[in-house]
């Protein structure tokens, strides 16, 4: 199959060898590739019963079958593994630049199995695959680990970075894997599994081409994209302060769907950080660990935190591999006491986890926080919502100055916030407690701080609210990978327009009562159906959540797959592999 490279990397830690494996040409028709190679993989070589930190656990970095094809915005890539935050099925997401490096090295994936004897990097490049000393790398956090590697490269070509901070290496169940000086794997614990096999970093640096089956079909097809995008351009007229009328109007007892031109501006003008505002007001962001509303986080607070105020900081835009959108930044943080004077713009996540679910609304304390986590390595969605359940347990008696170390562990305390988060980092005391999220503390502490523990079979969920989306709810109950909010929801399957494509996918037209979301119909089951395997294909393809919220219709996954693989299938054939992902 053309797009692929029809083989995988498997490298044996303990035993320093190096194995390639060629895939049969109908495990990709059936799986495509990504996490669906990684699922079907995985699946064969992790025993029943594994510890997920222990040598039998394999940690897969994976490509997608889009990425380096000449496709828009299919750069992202996965790391898949059994997490130790839920024991089930983990996977990590990311965009950055490392997923066309995996297929310039000659593979769709690269697999890490047993634990090495000292710290470890991983490196592939004209030389072929080995693993060298990381002594002098281990205790660096996640930034200066890899500006230390790409400094030192003597390499032609210069190299893609993955690596993992101090929250990794101490095993911290809710820590990722960076990639281009901040860009996360966040989730399922994938930067524990990293840490627990010693294995600091991987560098690539391979120059293998990536054939297609109808080039100038992908060309075509991504100068279409590259131009509905570039039409989509926000008023200069409406600030960041029009968001709270956006967030009421998509707050109303109407769903009015909204059309993908209009995700496309949002994103270009602010990112994800847009939704600061308009998830406050909506109802769609946690707040107070999810027991507030606007009520409790009103126009004086969720002002403060406007989107208008997180790009006064930009730079410049930032974008990832294939990506035509640019919905990053690179922020300006000199005077906040920082290690750096830049950093990547917090996304709305860690906005929401260390701002509203803490009911803090200072965004010095936002920015600091999503740095501190960027060099350590930790989820900021986890590290937020174990700070807020550990709050609320201080706020109910169940712990006390003595437990916190003196920490007076009140709502929007910033320099609070900003001291235990470093306490996480470090396994410090109190910190320690909490560094494995919120079900591992709660069951540290008892005393009935169960019923504080916000998660989904684990893990702590995303920051948006299966109340006010159920969909979203769903997602976080029954997927596996337990409390994620990038699998399924009302908002993502109206701007994706599947059912166009997609016959048996309800069609959504025009203005509908948003009770209905609220049904145990068909139509709703359909919905959560449909696009949970549109995400599987999507993962599989290396593309990009964001791109399907601009809608199919302009963003044409399933002709860019046709084109570059020489299959010929029809959307719902295409969700069909995405129905074998999630059953596997």
């Amino acid at each position: 199959m053309y797009a692929v490279m029809g083989k995988v990397l498997i490298v044996d830690l303990a035993k320093k060898t190096f194995q390639e494996e060629t895939v049969d040409s109908h495990v990709y028709e059936t799986y495509i590739g990504g996490v669906g190679l990684a699922a079907y993989l995985l699946n064969t070589m992790i025993p029943p019963g594994a510890d997920p930190l222990g040598p039998e656990n394999v940690l897969a970095f994976m490509s997608g079958a889009l990425t380096a094809t000449g496709s828009l915005m299919t750069g992202r890539w996965m790391v898949c593994t059994k997490s130790p935050l839920t024991g089930g099925w983990g996977d990590a997401n990311c965009g950055g630049n490392l997923s066309p490096a995996i297929k310039q090295c000659g593979w769709d994936g690269i697999f890490f199995k047993g634990i090495a004897e000292e710290p470890v990097v991983f490196i592939a490049d004209e030389n072929g695959p080995r693993l060298e000393p990381a002594g002098n790398l281990w205790g660096l956090d996640a930034i200066e680990t890899e500006k230390t590697i790409l400094a030192s490269w003597k390499g032609k070509k210069l190299p893609a970075v993955a690596v993992i901070g101090p929250a990794a290496e101490h095993v911290s169940l809710i820590s990722g894997i960076s990639n281009d000086g901040g860009r996360y794997a966040a989730r399922s614990g994938v930067g524990a599994v990293m840490g627990s096999k010693k294995l600091k970093a991987i560098v690539l640096s391979g120059n293998k081409k990536v054939e297609t089956a109808n080039p100038e079909k992908v060309k075509t097809l991504s100068k279409q994209y590259a131009e509905f995008i570039n039409k989509a351009q926000w008023p200069k007229i409406a600030t960041g302060k029009f968001l709270k009328n956006m967030g009421k109007a998509l707050g109303l007892p109407v769903v009015v769907p909204v059309p993908g031109s209009a995700t496309a501006m949002v994103l270009k003008k602010w990112g994800t950080s847009y939704n600061n505002t308009v998830g406050v007001v909506n109802g769609d962001s946690p707040i107070k660990n999810w027991t507030g509303s606007v009520k409790d986080f009103g126009p004086e607070k969720f002002e403060k935190l406007n989107p208008d105020r997180i790009i006064a900081r930009e730079t410049k835009k930032y974008r990832c591999y294939s990506c035509v959108i640019g919905c990053g930044g690179i922020c300006d943080i000199t005077g906040l006491n920082l290690q750096g004077d830049h950093s990547h713009k917090p996304e709305y996540e860690t906005c929401c986890a260390f701002g509203p679910l803490l009911m803090n609304d200072d965004l010095d304390t936002i920015f600091i926080c999503n740095e501190l986590c960027n060099r350590a390595g930790l989820d900021t969605i986890s590290a937020g919502s174990v700070i807020a359940f550990a709050i609320e347990c201080y706020e109910n008696g169940i712990i006390t100055k003595e437990d916190t170390d003196g920490l007076e562990l009140t709502w929007g305390n910033s320099a609070a916030i900003i001291a235990l988060l470093k306490k996480i980092i470090a396994r410090d005391g109190f910190g320690a407690l909490l560094a494995d999220g919120s079900r591992k503390a709660a069951e540290r502490i008892g005393k009935g701080s169960e019923k504080f523990a916000v998660h989904a079979g684990g893990q702590e969920p995303g920051m948006h609210d299966g109340r006010y989306d159920p969909l979203m709810g769903v997602a976080y109950m029954a997927d596996p990978t337990p409390g994620r909010h990038t699998i399924a929801a009302s908002v993502y399957y109206n701007v994706s327009k599947l059912w166009d494509f997609v016959p048996w996918a309800p069609p959504i037209h025009g203005p509908y009562s948003k009770k209905s979301e609220y049904e145990d119909s068909e139509r709703e089951a359909l919905k959560a159906l449909a696009f949970s395997l549109l995400k599987q294909v999507l993962d599989a393809a290396g593309g990009c959540l964001f791109a399907v919220t601009t809608g199919l219709k302009h963003w044409p996954i399933f002709e860019w797959l046709n084109a570059a693989t020489g299959l010929e299938k029809s959307p719902e054939e295409w969700l069909e592999a995405g129905r074998s992902i999630q059953s596997m």
